[in-house]
């Protein structure tokens, strides 16, 4: 099976395309990195950026320990044989205090347990048995079986964690293991959303002809919530460069990114680039070998950064995730990097032509017993019942066209929760 994995678009230099990772680096220098920081508790820090670089105070494990259910045995140097008789001299359970053992003589302890001193192994249970008071073994012990030694992951003062480092569980977890209770991380970005459009009626309002309900503003500001972002509603503007401009102004000196949906091409009807312009604001208009998605507008206004998305709810939804997550790991102060996705087999054929890379909502199905991923959607950006039921998005490399059953494509999972 043939495996195609992201590269340069390069069908697209002929075409006056920037490919997409020339599109995110340029729509990043235009977001300054937030030099607010606040002390939050340790268990509330998933999702946020590491504001400080993290060094360890503590061992890890700060002692040495039994790595299973069994006996702690001091073999004084000996390696012994099956059959052997152990005095048993007690019982540790993890957090109890220890006693020196005896060399020849062994404890009963369980996992996490500290290990006596004069210990030098550990029996797990299923390897002896007890007579009385003392342990047969079944099998022969030697120095050093079953034990984590104090360190042996981590070293006092070694580096933990970077500043920058976008925090998870596990990171929690690390930094809780350490007995911090709690760490500095950067102010949350504020991202305004504005949607523009006279054919944009709020949802709740009549609907009059030729008129559609607005779904681009709230999925853009969902997707920002979900991945941890300050969201301020910007509201709805009229196809007006003027009345944007006036928007724009007005959210910009309260967020540092401005979103709108809409307007981000070159036709008449298009309005953002100039109303930045109008706003006081510096832009550029990208022709990207995105599929869908191909137009958008990055920029500054003020202090905030501008981000101007296509209309199309899927090709919106693709342009966030790919340049709004440029735009706010830069505004973290966190490596920008796209998302890298895992190979699976396509279910079925896609026909499509060359040039651009391609994003489609993709179903994951079974196909004679292993998991494939079957592409929906046929017919547009403007469809949201594919996007409804994808389980994630499918990218399709520029110069694979078409692709057929059993072909190697990168899924993109939405249970990632549409982390940027």
């Amino acid at each position: 099976m043939t495996a195609h994995v992201p590269a340069a678009d390069v069908c697209s230099e002929g075409q006056g395309l920037v490919n997409i990772d020339t599109a995110c680096t340029r729509a990043a220098t235009y977001a300054e990195a937030i030099a607010d920081t606040e002390t939050i508790a340790v268990h509330r820090a998933g999702g946020r950026t590491l504001a400080v670089n993290v060094s360890a105070g503590l061992a890890m494990p700060a002692f040495d320990q039994s790595a299973m259910d069994g006996y702690a045995i001091a073999l004084g140097g000996a390696m012994l044989p099956a059959g052997t008789r152990l005095p048993v001299a007690g019982r540790v359970a993890a957090g109890d205090a220890t006693v020196a053992l005896p060399a020849g003589h062994a404890v009963r302890v369980f996992t996490g347990a500290p290990l006596p001193s004069g210990a030098d192994a550990v029996l797990m249970q299923e390897h002896g048995w007890r007579d009385g008071d003392e342990l047969i073994l079944n099998r022969m012990v030697r120095t050093g079986d079953n034990i984590r030694r104090r360190g042996e992951d981590i070293e006092p003062g070694e580096s933990l964690l970077s500043q920058g480092l976008h925090l998870d569980a596990r990171h929690v977890a690390l930094l809780s293991a350490q007995g911090l209770p709690d760490v500095a991380v950067r102010r949350r970005p504020c991202v305004g959303v504005i949607s523009t459009g006279n054919e944009l009626a709020q949802p709740g309002s009549p609907l009059a002809s030729a008129m559609i309900y607005d779904s681009n503003r709230p999925m853009v500001m969902a997707l920002a919530a979900q991945a941890g972002l300050d969201v301020l509603d910007g509201g709805w503007v009229r196809d007006d460069p003027n009345a944007l401009a006036a928007v724009l102004r007005e959210v910009s000196g309260r967020c540092d990114l401005v979103v709108t949906t809409g307007g981000a091409s070159v036709g008449e009807e298009d309005h953002s680039a100039s109303a930045v312009a109008r706003a006081g604001g510096t832009c550029e208009t990208l022709k990207i070998a995105l599929k869908p998605g191909k137009p958008a507008v990055i920029g500054k206004i003020g202090s905030a950064a501008y981000l101007g998305l296509p209309g199309n709810p899927v090709a919106a939804l693709v342009s966030w995730l790919i340049l709004g997550g440029a735009v706010v790991a830069a505004l973290e102060g966190r490596m920008v990097r796209r998302r890298q996705g895992c190979l699976m087999p396509a279910a079925s054929r896609f026909g499509r032509r060359p040039g651009r890379t391609e994003f489609a909502p993709g179903r994951v199905v079974e196909r004679d017993g292993v998991p494939a991923v079957e592409i929906l959607g046929r017919g547009g950006s403007a469809r949201l019942r594919p996007l409804a039921e994808a389980d994630g998005l499918v990218e399709i490399h520029p110069l694979h066209a078409p692709v057929d059953a059993g072909e190697m494509i990168l899924f993109h999972p939405f249970r990632d929760g549409f982390a940027v």
